[in-house]
This record gives structure tokens, C-alpha cells and sequence, in this order.
């Protein structure tokens, strides 16, 4: 998936030097770089799992980025939509609410099923999600789980619609969150195209997959806003042994007992971000108080190499861990690297009256997002060698 990804990558930078060019001469715009990204983030989500061309920079308001924008637009119902889901599942039939709004739903299923069913048709193979799902869908020994699910129809379409809502959001929001801090912070911004010009000299000026592991400054930039803005401030779980086991015993810190189908909620963004004790035991006061003190400040080096496996475990899970870790992690963080990297190629950010310091979050979302967008200015500023 790497080269679909680098391609529209390519079309971000393309875009960033069409728009850093005024009537008058200037050399900037301003813009909200949530939604920014999020062009960037659903082309790639499109053209990865789809199989087609969203064409979101030429086309901003065209039907894949207004059902994105819509599933994680929130207001009231929208949050309270979301609170039922996670919170009262056992209600949500009788309300009525749905994650996906019905006119969004109707859209992911039509256009995941002509795709499919055109590739099926002419044999076109692209290497992408849509490829895995007709495989999946033609095996015979995956046409039926142990539970009797048949893997087709909206089984299908969930996979691909989870891809889609999970695969912008979460690296639109990273990328977005990133910009601001290095806004902030020009001489981190520095380090970081410092790193980058260093990388391309390596690769002959393209971005490659090999050029990708030389950023290591820039997924320290990256872990540390996942740490400060994780894409879910927590993670919803169901403890499932078998009832006859008599549940999960949290002896010897606590003498409370887990009973079977007990949901189970990890306050990720409590434990990234509280810098008082968080646990029963000494392993989360090492976290705060030793590796990650000041828990407000953005400083990457926490993640330095020689730092980052210092960390005791489950202090830092912007991506959960264990077997129900998100498996898009990999995936995330490729697109979220290639979108700084063709962002900052040849432009750099700034802040901008509009620019909200300190930042903000909505309290009425679900997810991590700044309170009125995350407002920029995008200078022309191209990468050369002089910033080795």
C-alpha cells in the first residue's frame, strides 16, 4: 500500500504549492488544519481501501469527505449517539442511534459493493483492502466462524466502513495536533525538516519506505502527541471467560472480583496525561513522575530512543496492547509520516491570530479534537540542503 500512499502524499505537496501563492505575491495562506489533513488522510483511505479516487483536493465538499466529516461531527444527539453506544449498548436498538449516520451507512455500502463487485467482474487486482475482503469472502473456510457468522453482505461492508471512519480520523487528528505543537515550537519544527533534508539526501530525494525509518526525531514528534491527544481518550473492552471460572480476581489491589460480560473502560488519556498516582502500585507513579514529568509540556525527547524502552508497561498505549491492540498501528503511522513529510517539504507552519494558545479540546466530542479547529498559517519555505 506504501506507493498509494506516497502518491497521494504527493498530491498534498501539490496542493500546498497551489494554494501558498497569492493574487497578491504572498507566500501563505491560513487554514484549519484538521480539515487540511483530513483531505489528505480520506484520499489515502479511498484509494487504500476502496480502490478509488476521492480527489478530495480538487473536490473538498465531494461525497467521501461530507460522510467523513459527518460521522464525527458532534453536537449534542451526536455525542449522546456515541455515549449510548459505548456506555448503554442494551439501548441503542430502541433509540435508535447509529455510529454511522444512515445516509453515510448507504453510501460506504453501495460504493464498497460496486467496487467489489466490479473487481470480481474484470479480475483488476490492486493490492488493497478491497482485494483482501473478495479473498476473504471467496474462501471456504472463511465463509463460516465458529459462531455461525457468514462472512458476507454487511459483515463485509462493516470491515471496509471501519477502515474508512478509523483510518481518517485518528492520523487527520495526529497530523493536525502535530502541526500545532511544531507551530509552536520552530526550533523542534527545525529539527524535525533538519531530519527530514538528512533522510532524502540518503534517498536520492524520494520518499521511500527506507527513508521513512531514518525519521526517528519525527516519530519521536509523533509518539509524544499521541501521548498528549490520543485518538480515543479510552478504550472500551468486555472481560469474556467462561461464567464457571467465577470471574477476575484484582486481589491483591483490590478485593473487587470482574464477573463475566463485565465492559471494562482503560482512561487512556488519564494515564498519558495525569501527573498524580494512577494506580494501586508503583508503576504508573514511575511513569509520571520519573519518565514523563511536567505531563503538559510537549517534549519529544520522553521518546527518544533510550528513553521510550524505559516505559514501564501500560503507561503509554495510544494504540491500546496486548491481542486487541488496533492492528492499523503500522498502517498509521506510515500515512501519518508521509503526510508531515510532504507537508513540510516544502512549507512550514506558523501561528496565526485564530491560533488558540494554549490549545483547547471540545468537551462534546468523543474523540481528541481542539475546540474550533486548529487554525495555521502554511508558509512557502522549501526543503534544501542549507537546513542540513
Amino acid at each position: 500500500m506504501f506507493p498509494l500512499v506516497e502518491e497521494v502524499g504527493r498530491e498534498l505537496d501539490k496542493y500546498l504549492l497551489s494554494q501558498s501563492i497569492g493574487c497578491d505575491g504572498t507566500k501563505s495562506f491560513m487554514m484549519e488544519m484538521k480539515e487540511l489533513c483530513a483531505l489528505y488522510t480520506t484520499d489515502v483511505i479511498a484509494t487504500t481501501a476502496y480502490g478509488v479516487q476521492a480527489n478530495c483536493f480538487k473536490v473538498p465538499n465531494g461525497e467521501f469527505r461530507r460522510h467523513g466529516r459527518a460521522v464525527f461531527k458532534f453536537g449534542v444527539r451526536r455525542t449522546l449517539e456515541f455515549l449510548f453506544v459505548f456506555f448503554m449498548p442494551h439501548l441503542v436498538p430502541y433509540l435508535k442511534f447509529k455510529v454511522v449516520p444512515p445516509a453515510s451507512s448507504e453510501f460506504l455500502r453501495n460504493t464498497i459493493n460496486y467496487v467489489m463487485k466490479h473487481r470480481e467482474e474484470s479480475g483488476t487486482k490492486r493490492n488493497d483492502l478491497i482485494d483482501i475482503l473478495i479473498e476473504f469472502k471467496n474462501s471456504t473456510k472463511s465463509k463460516t466462524s465458529a459462531s455461525g457468522v457468514i462472512y458476507e453482505g454487511d459483515i463485509l461492508v462493516a470491515q471496509a466502513a471501519l477502515f474508512f471512519t478509523a483510518g481518517f480520523e485518528s492520523s487527520s487528528a495526529t497530523m493536525s495536533f502535530a502541526l500545532y505543537e511544531l507551530a509552536l515550537r520552530p526550533d523542534l519544527q527545525q529539527r524535525v525538516r533538519n531530519e527530514m533534508a538528512a533522510g532524502l539526501a540518503l534517498s536520492g530525494g524520494k520518499v521511500t519506505y527506507k527513508y521513512l525509518d531514518t525519521l526517528v526525531y519525527m516519530q519521536m514528534v509523533i509518539d509524544e502527541v499521541l501521548r498528549m491527544y490520543p485518538p480515543l481518550p479510552f478504550l472500551d473492552r468486555q472481560y469474556t471467560a467462561p461464567p464457571e471460572e467465577g470471574g477476575y480476581s484484582l486481589e491483591p489491589y483490590h478485593k473487587y472480583r470482574l464477573p463475566h460480560g463485565m465492559p471494562v473502560y482503560v482512561p487512556v488519556y488519564g494515564l498519558h496525561m495525569d501527573p498524580k498516582k494512577l494506580s494501586f502500585n508503583n508503576t504508573f507513579t514511575v511513569f509520571v513522575h520519573i519518565v514523563l514529568p511536567q505531563p503538559k509540556k510537549f517534549d519529544p525527547e520522553r521518546f527518544a530512543p533510550e528513553h521510550k524502552k524505559k516505559l514501564p508497561p501500560y503507561a503509554y498505549m495510544p494504540f491500546g496492547l496486548g491481542p486487541h491492540a488496533c492492528i492499523g498501528e503500522r498502517f498509521a503511522m506510515m500515512q501519518t509520516k508521509i503526510g508531515l513529510t510532504y507537508f513540510l517539504l516544502n512549507h512550514k507552519v506558523t501561528t496565526c491570530p485564530l491560533t488558540k494558545i494554549p490549545m483547547q479540546l471540545d468537551p462534546k466530542a468523543v474523540v481528541i479534537q481542539a475546540e474550533g479547529g486548529i487554525h495555521l498559517n502554511v508558509v512557502r519555505s522549501p526543503l534544501s540542503e542549507r537546513e542540513l
